[in-house]
This record gives C-alpha cells, sequence and structure tokens, in this order.
C-alpha cells in the first residue's frame, strides 16, 4: 500500500467519525469528540482536520466546531454504509462485534464503489443477470 492509499484510508476513517458524531444534531462536532472516538491525541485529529480543510471536505464554524460539506457528507456516508455493510454481514456469519467492527473497517477501504455496489446487490438478492 503507498503513501496515497493510506493518506486515503485515514482521510475516510476521520471522514466516518465525524458523521458518525453529527448524528447526534444537539451537540456540535469538535476535535476532543473526534479525538476521544478514534483514540487518537487532539493534535493528530487537528493535522487531519487541517486537511480534510484544504480538501474542502468539511468547514469550520467561528467557534471552531467540524462540519462536513456536502463532498465530505457524500464522502462519509459512503464509507459510512461500506462498514455497516461488511460488520453487519460479520455478525450474521457468528463474527464477535469486537472482530466484526475491525475488520469491517479495513473491508471498507478494499473495494471500489462499483465492486461494492455489485456486492450490496448481490447480497440484497438483487443480483442483475447478462442480458441475452
Amino acid at each position: 500500500m503507498d503513501i496515497y492509499d493510506r493518506a486515503k484510508e485515514s482521510a475516510d476513517d476521520y471522514l466516518k467519525a465525524i458523521f458518525i458524531l453529527s448524528q447526534d444534531n444537539t451537540k456540535p462536532v469538535r476535535v476532543t469528540d473526534i479525538a476521544r472516538l478514534m483514540g487518537f491525541s487532539k493534535a493528530s485529529v487537528s493535522r487531519a482536520v487541517r486537511n480534510l480543510l484544504c480538501d474542502g471536505r468539511i468547514t469550520l464554524t467561528p467557534n471552531k466546531r467540524v462540519v462536513l460539506t456536502p463532498k465530505g457528507l457524500d464522502e462519509a456516508k459512503g464509507v459510512y454504509e461500506k462498514n455497516k455493510f461488511f460488520k453487519n454481514i460479520l455478525v450474521d456469519a457468528g463474527v464477535d462485534d469486537k472482530t466484526a467492527n475491525d475488520e469491517a473497517c479495513r473491508m471498507e477501504h478494499a473495494l471500489c464503489t462499483d465492486s461494492f455496489e455489485k456486492l450490496r446487490r448481490l447480497f440484497n438478492g438483487t443480483k442483475q443477470e447478462p442480458c441475452e
């Protein structure tokens, strides 16, 4: 895995964390919330937030709250959806919750969107038959 792939995975993980935290609309997302959820230092999260800000995936409010942009929200939803899909399959197969969570996190990065959509259709019973 090259440095670009690791950076993409890291950005995806941060976007997913921000998305999860933003689901509770009653409180704004702070760097400390992200650090706590991910188990990283505030300094590491601050660097990642700066990168996401430069990439146009998040904005910061005047009081330093993190908000996903439409671009960031779209990417975050995609990563979150992949994660939940793989975790559910693993749990349904009998894998314990922690292992399923850890492995789903790795699996969410392994497939392109097209491959994921095909797998999702297959598992949802909507496999498309080839045209004759």
